[in-house]
């Protein structure tokens, strides 16, 4: 399983910084990546299901379905509510976008590290062990 993560101190920043500021290297990248999914007649790359209609596969939506954002723990219950949606899938990558701001990149990457993904694995492992 793949995301795009922007993880920061708090949801306000992470928001802006993931999603919302019209300079967010996440809002860039899908704002290209489904204009030329659109061209070229391929939009089934971000649907949820097959016959989901092209016009639901609006930026928003991208993004909803694409980019993980948010405070550590705002991002932990993501990503556990992720696996609960669709099940174990075993690895998550880590997609990061340019750096834009580096600092944040930076801190972002250091957060997922050291205390989302422990807290995740924890949960997993407490989940696991009560099945």
């Amino acid at each position: 399983m793949a995301r795009a993560i922007c993880v920061l101190d708090d949801d306000k920043a992470a928001a802006r910084y993931g999603r919302y500021d019209e300079k967010s290297p996440y809002r860039f990248y899908y704002e290209q990546m489904r204009a030329k999914m659109q061209r070229g007649n391929r939009l089934y790359v971000f649907k949820s299901y097959k016959e989901q209609p092209d016009e639901e596969i609006t930026h928003d939506y991208v993004m909803n379905h694409c980019v993980i954002h948010g405070s550590v723990n705002n991002v932990v219950d993501q990503i556990l509510a992720l696996r609960e949606e669709i099940g174990d899938f075993g690895e998550l990558v880590y997609a990061g976008m340019d750096w834009v701001e580096p600092a944040l990149n930076k801190r972002s990457m250091q957060l997922m590290a050291e205390e989302v993904m422990p807290r995740v694995n924890a949960a997993i492992g407490k989940s696991a062990a009560a099945a």
